[in-house]
């Protein structure tokens, strides 16, 4: 057992007796928590089943039950915090991933689905239109029936909680990496001065108001005039991203539209969607005419999520590309962007329905290749000078105290920086070879895209990031 534990936790002199001495203390009251939650869960629909219910509550015993003694062996309350939250981070934002590729899996099948039906069979008038296809083996052959029918089935699958899941961890994202850190994390150093309880009032009141601003103007503007939607759409979200990345740190700014979109994404299958497929559902078993008007709101509301899905997938990953969000005028590298998104989405909609806009993904295409050289015109510039137009020699001991107080309190094996435990991303530049390993990315991020410290926090000058400028283009010697 030591042993075990030894490999998977290579501490020496880790008193493994008194933690399990103190678990043994700990299991009784925990039980007793655990019974409590074993009789609550009876108020969710879906864990009536003794079976689900008692694998829950033996989770929530051992869960207590290992916290209970690492706090009385001495590990620090913050230092729990602060593990347990970075755990929880990765599993929300896991489960923030695996809900959303089933959400916007099923989202892109079923338009895909909905453009390739055979229609003018002469032999299945009857139907709305059908479907072959081959996967995994076997054959496939979907029908779309023209009305409700005759018999409900017993099991009828619906595609709702892929949307709800993906809302909900998202949110709880938005709260663990952002409300938790607003000051960091949320704040500008220049601009708008904002206090972190406004700027999360701020986020919610967005992510609410956006919603009900989208839907109103859904309601209010006619079926045949989608174009002045889609503008009026456009113009707002252009208006969004610039107003959010002039009051929020520029991660913080991207995050937030990606969480205004996604919730209205959401908005909409809970709102609009889903109570469309409930009155057909309803009209079915009753025998009445369906409310054919909230179907086909329904579905143009399905084809809104379809084109804002693209933008949303950019902003996910858009944290790995500090050149986008770190960028002077980020908010228009992400209006950009996502027209480019939207444009290539146009093309296959447009594609499945047999419809071949052949200029429109070569369109997308230079949009962003002429995005990549605007953008990039400050970089080629600095590209462009000469080492020698600098006489001034900068030695590693400057470089390397810039470094270390500006950089140096969250990047360490030991960070100091209050609230930070472990060195983001496992990046440190404690020594001499840290910092060269290091060395592309302290000049993309911290030199040239300048996002690095976030919103500055530390105070780091334009002179310091000078020095790093001329030293790494020196030669980045250590020797001097």
């Amino acid at each position: 057992m030591n042993f075990f534990l030894e490999l998977i936790a290579p501490l020496e002199n880790y008193d493994f007796s008194n933690f399990f001495h103190n678990l043994v203390l700990a299991l009784p009251a925990s039980f007793l928590v655990g019974v409590i939650i074993f009789f609550l869960l009876l108020a969710f629909k879906k864990l009536q089943s003794r079976e689900y219910r008692l694998y829950i509550s033996i989770a929530f015993i051992l869960v207590i039950a290992v916290t209970s003694s690492l706090y009385n062996i001495g590990v620090k309350t913050g230092t729990l915090f602060a593990v347990y939250t970075e755990w929880l981070h990765l599993i929300v934002r896991w489960t923030h991933i695996i809900f959303g590729v089933a959400w916007i899996g099923t989202s892109f099948y079923f338009n895909w689905l909905d453009s390739r039906l055979e229609r003018d069979d002469p032999d299945f008038k009857h139907l709305d239109g059908y479907l072959w296809s081959v996967h995994s083996g076997g054959f496939y052959r979907i029908e779309k029936l023209k009305g409700p029918p005759e018999k409900l089935p017993k099991v009828l699958h619906w595609f709702k909680w892929e949307a709800y899941a993906t809302w909900i961890s998202g949110f709880v994202l938005l709260i663990l990496v952002y409300y938790f850190n607003a000051s960091s994390m949320m704040l500008k150093n220049d601009g708008f001065t904002l206090t972190p309880g406004i700027a999360i009032l701020i986020s919610i009141s967005l992510l609410i108001g956006s919603w009900f601003i989208y839907d109103f103007i859904c309601k209010n503007i006619e079926e045949n005039k989608q174009e002045l939607l889609v503008t009026i759409g456009f113009i707002l979200f252009v208006f969004l991203s610039y107003f959010l990345t002039k009051i929020y740190g520029s991660r913080a700014a991207y995050i937030h539209v990606g969480a205004i979109i996604g919730t209205i994404m959401a908005a909409n299958v809970f709102r609009v969607i889903i109570p469309a497929q409930k009155n057909l559902v309803s009209s079915a078993e009753n025998k009445q005419k369906p409310n054919l008007q909230l179907s086909i709101d329904a579905k143009n509301r399905s084809i809104h999520n379809n084109y804002f899905t693209l933008p949303v997938l950019f902003i996910m990953i858009s944290s790995h590309f500090s050149f986008t969000y770190g960028a002077v005028n980020n908010w228009l590298i992400l209006v950009v962007l996502s027209l480019a998104g939207i444009l290539t989405r146009h093309y296959f909609n447009l594609r499945n329905k047999k419809q071949y806009k052949v200029w429109i993904l070569p369109s997308a295409a230079l949009i962003m290749f002429f995005l990549m050289i605007f953008s990039s015109l400050s970089i080629f510039d600095n590209d462009k000078k000469q080492i020698s137009a600098s006489l001034e020699l900068v030695s590693f001991n400057e470089v390397q105290n810039i470094i270390k107080y500006r950089c140096g309190t969250c990047h360490a094996k030991n960070p100091t920086f209050e609230g930070i435990e472990e060195a983001p991303k496992g990046v440190i530049y404690d020594s001499a070879n840290d910092i060269i390993k290091n060395l592309k990315l302290i000049q993309a991020q911290a030199i040239d895209a300048e996002i690095m410290p976030p919103n500055n926090l530390t105070g780091i000058t334009n002179q310091e990031r000078e020095k790093l400028r001329i030293w790494i283009e020196q030669g980045a010697n250590i020797n001097n």
